[in-house]
């Protein structure tokens, strides 16, 4: 019942009409919303409320919209980017929906130090795949960067889904935008799924826009209208099946062909499965979670009734279900359950960055 209610009410945030009276409602509710972000963009700007500085470079991968729009995958991306150039990286991150508060090291980048509940599914999946790069999490990313600064010295700090973080100076803002989705019906939170209005976007230094191809130029036009922004484009890339049960990597090519139960607890399932089936997978059911879904035995037994109901071959969900879905594989047995990895294809970014940060090795922090 929750998850049809949510599925309502994100269905008039997008494009849908929930008629005159809710219409009236959560447009009140969005206006309110909107002064508070004003006003507090204007304390920061007006020097009311202080920034914080980091003696290292800071680039921050962000959105203005709720739900995903490849804030981590991207994350990811700069962070292995940066550490094959030589550079020390940190990653600090919310870790939204995590079990704790306060600043946490997640991994120091040799060791993980918390499972993926007390880190949060997302923060935990970084850890496990970046070696080398410490992963922090914490609501107050100015600490967070204090105690990566003191203890890990790094020439570069990336801030997962960092843009409405103002207080942490930064020297390179990306902002995110999924171009299937655009920015909805324009609307703020709660009528629309705007964190910011659209005008914040003069904050990036550069846009990206997450699947841009054919069909989408008018959303990529219309923005840069107002806009005299660098625009790049990015998209996902099956890289690998793995295992949940012993961690075990195919080919992203076994999928090709198989019938497959998807199974995701995402902000996007659509892209998932859009994935799956770009990467041959004939998807023959789907089961959809909430996001950062804490998985259940039930849902467990949920998913197994699905896969054997369904005659699929294969059950393939995310990774980032997979860090949680990992603690029931001895259910699993006699159904074999993947996660697909996926990576970044994104082009022209250490170009990019050469000019617009001189970043380079041993040029950050002391």
């Amino acid at each position: 019942m929750l998850r049809g209610v949510k599925n309502i009410v994100r269905g008039w945030m997008d494009e849908q009409d929930p008629g005159p009276l809710i219409h009236a409602f959560l447009y009140t509710l969005s206006v309110f919303y909107g002064l508070a972000v004003k006003l507090r963009l204007f304390l920061y700007g007006s020097g009311v409320l202080k920034t914080k500085k980091l003696p290292c470079k800071v680039v921050s991968v962000g959105n203005i919209t709720v739900g995903g729009s490849g804030k981590t995958p991207m994350t990811m991306h700069l962070a292995e980017l940066f550490r094959k150039a030589g550079l020390r990286v940190v990653i600090l991150s919310r870790g939204y929906k995590r079990a704790g508060s306060g600043f946490a090291v997640v991994s120091d980048g040799e060791k993980i130090h918390l499972g993926p509940y007390e880190a949060g599914d997302e923060p935990y999946l970084m850890a496990t795949r970046l070696k080398g790069v410490p992963v922090i999490v914490g609501k107050d990313r100015v600490k967070s960067g204090a105690h990566a600064v003191r203890n890990f010295s790094p020439h570069v700090v990336v801030l997962d889904d960092g843009f409405q973080h103002i207080r942490l100076e930064r020297d390179f803002n990306i902002l995110l935008v999924d171009s299937k989705l655009a920015f909805g019906n324009s609307f703020l939170l709660p009528r629309g799924i705007l964190r910011e209005p659209v005008s914040a976007a003069a904050r990036a230094d550069l846009v990206m826009f997450k699947g841009q191809g054919p069909g989408t130029e008018k959303t990529v036009e219309a923005f840069l209208s107002g806009f005299d922004k660098p625009v790049k484009s990015f998209n996902y890339m099956p890289a690998g099946c793995i295992d949940i049960k012993d961690d075990t990597v195919k080919d992203a090519l076994f999928i090709r062909g198989k019938r497959v139960l998807a199974v995701s607890g995402i902000a996007e399932p659509a892209s998932f499965t859009g994935t799956l089936e770009e990467a041959g997978a004939v998807v023959e059911k789907t089961l959809v979670y909430p996001d950062h879904h804490s998985y259940t035995p039930e849902d467990v037994d949920e998913i197994i009734k699905q896969a054997n109901e369904g005659a699929v071959e294969l059950v393939v969900t995310t990774e980032k279900d997979a860090v949680k879905l990992r603690a029931y594989s001895r259910k699993f047995s006699g159904i074999t359950v993947f996660a697909l990895s996926i990576e970044v294809k994104a082009e022209g970014l250490e170009a990019l960055f050469g000019e617009k940060l001189g970043i380079l090795p041993h040029a950050g922090c002391g």
